[in-house]
């Protein structure tokens, strides 16, 4: 491992698009370098007499010229930010020229041939931090800012570029100092007796390993927020399974048949409800079965019931409701009354009494919708169902600060196998000299974490997954 210093760095001047590739009003080119402002100088003539030097953070109209060609190409806006105060900490630029894409791309050339080379993806961002205008776990959250997908997600990663999961860190580090300042003083002072020392040391140890190990698992609740909910439909053969995935989807995505047995296997897709993903997921109808095939279906569909947040358990309104209660019992589950289109009003009323009977008691934390899924009655019905059990799950996540990257999670995961044993080593007495050892290493992931020790390999494959541009 290396420290960062400035033996990263690159002198070069970047540039790029940063702005999504098609047409549009406007698009942005941004630059970034110590020769940022004399690239500039050849390729943007500002309006008025007298307008060089630009002044730091003055919106400029002007003209981009092609000193190439020797005539100019486009009007445009432009911003210079000198460093360090700019988002790089180098003197940086941005033009806003309009939106055409071979207009963008034309422009984006006259710079490179200007001095300034194309940037690699994440090099904005990388030299923002190699000249410690953020931290590594403020770049990764920049990431999880453009990668976000629900408003969840979105405030986590903010909370986290806003320095939130930085301070939550260095209250771990502060209580393993305390740890280690006990064990030093046991090292250092043999003779002295410290009073109840055992019992303060275990005490700080396990609220030390119980605050790592929240925010082990604060990234299984980003995960949720980031990844969307599991939506499972389950029921019998023939209930209305796939034509009810199709429904939601708004596309035929399964094959839909009066065969029974049909689906052997689960099916998923991916959708936007109210703004959130959510994964659907079709299954293999619930019965007893001689086939093998369709048995190992049925399996599968039991592992999706389990794994779901949300079951849509249908059932066929001409059926006798011979339903699988047990899955009633769990927390999320809608259940759903299909084909009401083929039962007459009396009927239906006689079919829903029939399955509340049924069902006593396991509907408290349930719903029923009635559906002709065939007919397309009922399906706002099921969405507000839905909608209203994602905010009750999302409501639920309680950790606004927390983890969102797998590094973040296997480098605290190593600091608290660190702490668990020095804990255990504490406890049958071994050297305190090796405790210590532990207790440091353990600090030093939690350093790691924040970007104060890093090396190369991290940085590329950190920044690789950034655009470019950004």
């Amino acid at each position: 491992m290396a420290v960062k210093s400035s033996l990263f760095k690159e002198i070069d001047t970047i540039c790029a698009i940063s702005s999504p590739s098609g047409e549009g009003a406007i698009s942005i080119i941004r630059a970034s370098g110590e020769d940022a402002i004399t690239v500039l100088g050849k390729i943007f003539k500002p309006y008025g007499k007298g307008a060089y030097p630009l002044t730091p953070r003055y919106f400029y109209a002007g003209r981009i010229y092609d000193p190439f060609i020797g005539s100019f190409i486009d009007e445009a806006a432009c911003v210079y930010i000198k460093g360090p105060d700019s988002y790089t900490g180098e003197d940086m630029f941005e033009l806003y020229p309009h939106g055409g894409i071979f207009n963008t791309r034309h422009i984006l050339e006259i710079i490179l041939k200007s001095g300034a080379r194309l940037a690699y993806n994440g090099e904005f961002t990388k030299r923002a931090y190699l000249n410690n205008k953020i931290n590594l776990i403020q770049a990764e959250a920049i990431l999880e800012i453009i990668k976000a997908n629900s408003v969840k997600a979105l405030l986590i990663a903010n909370n986290e570029l806003n320095g939130l999961l930085e301070k939550r860190i260095k209250a771990v580090k502060d209580d393993y100092l305390y740890l280690l300042a006990a064990v030093e003083a046991l090292i250092d002072f043999p003779e002295e007796e410290f009073k109840d020392m055992d019992n303060e040391f275990f005490k700080a140890a396990y609220n030390l390993a119980g605050s790592i190990k929240d925010l082990i698992n604060s990234y299984e609740n980003y995960n949720l927020n980031r990844q969307g909910l599991s939506v499972v439909i389950a029921g019998k053969p023939n209930a209305g399974k796939s034509s009810l995935l199709n429904a939601l989807l708004g596309k035929n995505r399964a094959i839909v048949s009066d065969m029974p047995g049909t689906t052997r296997d689960y099916i998923e897709d991916n959708i936007f409800l109210f703004n959130k993903p959510i994964k659907v997921v079709d299954t293999a109808g619930l019965r007893k079965s001689n086939d093998l095939i369709e048995s190992e279906g049925i399996k599968l569909t039991y592992g999706q019931i389990e794994k779901a947040d949300i079951v849509i358990y249908i059932c066929d309104a001409q059926d006798d409701f011979t339903v699988d209660y047990e899955i009633l019992k769990l927390k999320n589950v809608i259940l759903v009354l299909n084909k009401i289109d083929l039962l007459s009003p009396g009927d239906l009323i006689n079919k829903k009494d029939e399955l509340f009977r049924k069902a006593a008691g396991l509907f408290t934390s349930s719903k029923l919708v009635l559906m002709s899924v065939k007919n397309n009655i009922g399906i706002d019905l099921l969405k507000d169902a839905l909608y209203d059990i994602i905010l009750k799950i999302e409501s639920g996540v309680k950790e606004d600060v927390g983890i969102t990257t797998i590094r973040q999670k296997t480098l605290l995961e190593k600091s608290h196998d660190l702490l668990q044993k020095g804990i255990l080593k504490y406890k049958n007495s071994e050297p305190l000299e090796l405790i210590s050892i532990d207790l440091r290493e353990a600090t030093c992931y939690l350093d790691e974490i924040i970007g104060g020790v890093t090396n190369e390999d991290i940085l590329g494959k950190l920044f690789k997954e950034f655009c470019i541009g950004k």
